[in-house]
């Protein structure tokens, strides 16, 4: 884990895990964003983000995010605040996307949704 963030792949599943109190901007969003293509080995496969803890992300990061092609799917896990005002500003998003409170459930509906080789 990075001051910001810890990004890893298990079972073809890529995981984000945002570090607590952290304030997401662009420049942190890209950086994470580098950190998981490292885990697809040529895939554009699905990501699970946990956005719980994290304090504020700026307009640039949620443009950025909402924009960037490179997940299959993503999932969002939060119980609070934070992570609903994130989910309801990733329904704009050009991933499918989908905010969940339980990390089983984010599962499920990431398995649904596949895998594809990146172009």
């Amino acid at each position: 884990m990075n001051e910001f963030f810890a990004a890893s792949c298990e079972r073809g599943v890529l995981r984000l895990r945002w570090a607590p109190d952290v304030h997401i901007t662009y420049e942190i969003a890209v950086r994470a964003a580098r950190a998981l293509q490292g885990f697809s080995d040529g895939w554009v496969l699905p990501l699970l983000v946990d956005l719980n803890g994290v304090a504020g992300l700026t307009p640039e990061a949620r443009a950025g995010m909402n924009a960037y092609r490179g997940f299959s799917a993503v999932a969002l896990i939060g119980d609070g605040p934070m992570g609903k005002v994130v989910a309801a500003f990733s329904q704009r998003s050009l991933t499918p996307t989908a905010y969940f409170t339980k990390v089983s459930e984010a599962l499920d509906w990431l398995s649904g949704q596949g895998s594809r080789a990146a172009k």
